[in-house]
Parts: structure tokens; sequence; C-alpha cells
């Protein structure tokens, strides 16, 4: 049996099997006999089609991964509309599968999985570190060009999976047009926006449980005193008012965390994870690590490598132990295969308010503007094989066979390649920040170090727990 005939059973077996227990999960009966069945699925799935890296450890992150995803959708009790978006629009379709075999046949390799897209700059908040440097500005994409990005992700490559992050989106605005107009116009893709949670009021809650085809992941930095630090006095109560909200309206939320030096051990503290998971209900978390980029830059603030190792550590003790999704954009490259920026199989690209392409968010550097791309008749696959795009997937394609994945960051943990790449491709700087620190010997310093640091704790884990396997084997 060949490899695709293999995706499209596993799909079909899970995607039923899903279906049936969302729909009767709630029966405490029905729910203990489907749920060992879905998780004896998921192990077969992760073992017939292990992707690129089929290690004993790799495949064991996916699994546990996999199932604390499907325990953490029960837990919460997502709305069948919102189960029916992801299960049979945004993951696992039939037109994914055919526009995967056109794009194959063209490519040679399958198409991204989603895009990225911050519409509008503007921001109400001042948060020190802001990656995307996000302000008063009124800078925003056209609605024409939004729309069409996503009319085309679906068309082109069959990917109707699409983050929207800011600025702050709830502030979008294009004439008469509002973030919530795409969410009307869109209603077979799923949207995961990133927001500070604070403009989400009833009105909008109760919509987005109507469309359910959105799940808001809404930003703190951990409990009372280190969210409102960064975010402003009273801001955490604003939070918990939002959340209470969502959850009245059944709207599946989750919560996005920049780890930092300063929050990195309260983050994964039995204290947070009671706080937002058991009492606040959200269905699962998304751990960005501080990226010295956009505004106030302080690679100081960057969590140690030993905090990134005990990061590591206990991320997977919730996901394993609680069964809740918490997912570590950087510590758990062995789930996505690593990196998964500049168009790779899977992956996705990022495009900002001015419509300057990205090979990812944490990547401040532009291989294209794609309003210049549709001005001379192209389209999103015109991305694929920019310059910038190839160099970044010809090291991710290598690198899964050779590489480290605990160190799956171009950008991060392989800055002076990455930097290499930029300078030689002749990518454009994100803001004015961003030129700076390209040519900063200090900046260079710092994180090039880091990297060498990393490397020599990672490289140690990732040949006994991933190569050798010695966590049992799923």
């Amino acid at each position: 049996m060949n490899i695709e005939t293999r995706v499209k059973i596993n799909n079909f077996v899970v995607k039923e099997l899903l279906d049936l227990i969302f729909t009767f999960g709630k029966n405490p009966v029905g729910r203990s006999i489907l749920t060992p069945i879905v998780e004896r699925s998921i192990r077969l799935a992760v073992k017939n089609v292990p992707g690129p890296v089929g290690l004993p450890g790799v495949i064991n992150d996916k699994y546990y991964m996999l199932r604390a995803m499907v325990h953490s959708g029960i837990r919460f009790g997502s709305t069948s509309k919102f189960v029916n978006t992801i299960v049979n629009k945004a993951i696992l379709s039939d037109l994914r599968a055919n526009k995967e075999k056109e794009f194959r046949a063209r490519f040679g390799f399958d198409p991204p999985g989603f895009m990225t897209i911050s519409p509008a700059k503007r921001c109400n908040l001042r948060c020190r570190g802001c990656y995307a440097n996000s302000a008063s500005e009124k800078d925003q994409l056209p609605y024409d060009i939004f729309s069409r990005t996503i009319k085309e992700m679906r068309d082109l490559w069959g990917a109707r999976f699409v983050v929207i992050s800011g600025g702050e989106p709830m502030l979008y605005r294009w004439g008469d047009k509002t973030i919530l107009d795409i969410f009307r116009e869109n209603q077979d893709s799923l949207f995961l926006m990133y927001t500070n949670g604070s403009l989400i009021n009833e009105r909008v809650a109760k919509e987005f449980s109507t469309l359910g085809n959105i799940t808001p992941a809404i930003s703190v930095e951990g409990m009372r005193e280190t969210t409102e630090r960064r975010r402003g006095k009273g801001f955490f109560e604003k939070i918990a008012r939002t959340l209470e909200i969502l959850k009245r309206y059944r709207v599946t939320f989750g919560i996005s965390i920049t780890a930092t030096r300063e929050n990195a051990e309260e983050i994964v503290s039995d204290e947070f994870i009671d706080f937002y998971f058991n009492k606040m209900g959200a269905a699962y978390a998304w751990v960005f690590h501080y990226m010295p980029i956009g505004r106030d830059i302080a690679p100081d603030l960057i969590p140690t490598p030993e905090q990134r190792v005990y990061l590591w550590e206990k991320s997977w003790e919730i996901i394993r132990e609680r069964k809740i999704m918490f997912a570590d954009f950087w510590n758990h490259g062995p789930v996505s295969d690593g990196c998964i920026s500049a168009g790779r199989p899977g992956g996705y690209f990022y495009i900002d308010w001015q419509a300057n392409v990205y090979p990812c968010v944490f990547f401040p550097y532009a291989g294209a503007n794609l309003k210049e791309i549709y001005e001379k008749g192209g389209n999103l696959n015109d991305l694929i094989n920019l310059p910038l795009h190839k160099r970044i997937r010809e090291w991710q394609f290598k690198y899964w066979h050779e590489g480290d994945l605990l160190r799956p960051c171009p950008i991060r943990d392989h800055y002076l390649m990455a930097k290499r790449f930029v300078i030689e491709t002749g990518a454009k700087p994100a803001d004015e920040a961003a030129k700076e620190i390209l040519f900063d010997p200090d900046y260079e310093k710092k994180m090039a170090e880091y990297d060498i640091d990393l490397a020599q704790k990672t490289e140690k884990i990732w040949e006994r727990v991933y190569r050798n396997g010695t966590r049992k084997a799923v």
C-alpha cells in the first residue's frame, strides 16, 4: 500500500471516530467506550504515516499531542458546528487531498497548510517586547487582498486554516468591513485569532458561537501580577471577564503565552494550569518564546537554555499526564517535523498589514510583497520559489534527517545561518529595528552564543529520548 493510500485511510478512520466522540462524548458511557478507540486510531495513524522523521521519540510526541487535542476538545465541550468546521472542512477534507495532488505535480512536494495574516498594525495596548511592534498607526491590509488571499489558499492549496494575528485584529477596519466580515464570508475555513481579548463582548462572542469557525487565543503572561506588569493594571480582570463570556457562549478558546526569562517557571506551574484550564475553561495553549525583534528589543528576555529545557520537560508532563494541549512553538519541533516556515509542506507564510510576505511571524525579513505580486498578475504560488523561501526549505529538508528538532528554528536556534540567508537573498527588513539588528555585532554575538549553549543541552536529549526512544514507545 503506497503512502497516499495509507494517508487517505488514516484520515477517513480518524475523521469518523472524531465525529462520533464529539457527538456522543458528553455522555460518560459513550465517552468511556469511544475514547480508547480514538486513542488507538491515533496511535496507528502516527505509526503508519510517521512523516519525514520517523524516530521512536518523534512518533511518541505526535501521539501524545494528538491525544491531548482530542481530550481538550471533549473537556471543553465544543459545539457540533465548530467540530464540523475542524473535522470535515478545515483539516480532513477531500478538497485538500485533491489540491495537494495538483500542487505536487507542479512543485514536487505538498503545499503549505495555512497562512498567518496580520491585517492591522493598530493595537490598544503597548506591551513591552511586542514582536509585531504594534502601535496606534493605521497601517492596514486592503480588504480585497485579505479576502483574495484566503480564497487562493483554498483554490490553489486546498488550505482552509487561517491564523489571524496583529496588532489587535478586532481593531481592523477597511471601509465598512471588519474582521467579522472575513469570518462570515469564509465559513468553510477555520480561523485561529490571537487577540488581547479586551474587545470581545457578549455581542461578539455570540457571533463567534453562531458562526462556529473562530477560536480566539487570548494573550496572557501568567497570573495577575505577571500579566499586569506587561499589559497594564486591571488587565487581568478584563481577561477573566472575556474568558467567562466565551465560555458562556461555548466558543472554543485557548490562551497564548509569551515565555520569557521572567515567567518561564510560572506558565507551567500547577497554579497557572489549574486557573486557566480547570477554572476558566481554556481548551489549549500556544507558547511562543520571546524573540528579540519588534519593540524594545531585549535579548536578555529570552528564556535561558536551562529554562528552555525546563519548559520542554514540564510541557510534556502537562500533555502526557493531564492530557491538555499545551503546544510550545519552539520546544515541540518533533511534533511538526521541525520548522514550518517558508511554505514547506503543511507549513505557512506570514503576511503583514502592508502585504509584505515573510517566511514566519518571527523572521522579520520579507522576500516579497503580495500586493505587488497581484498587480503583476501573479498569485500565492509565486511565493513558493522566492530565493529566501527556497533557501530555508532546502535547509529544512536536510535538517529533517541530520538535525536536532528540539532546535528547529532557523532565525532563533541557528541565527548565523539565517542571517546569511537574509543577506544573500536580499530580503527586506520589516522595520528599522530589524535592519539595525542585522548589522549589530553585539546582537549577533548574543544570539550565536545562545545557540551554542542551547545545542550542548538539547543534543543529549535528542539522542537519548528521540533517536534511542528511551521513553516507552506507543
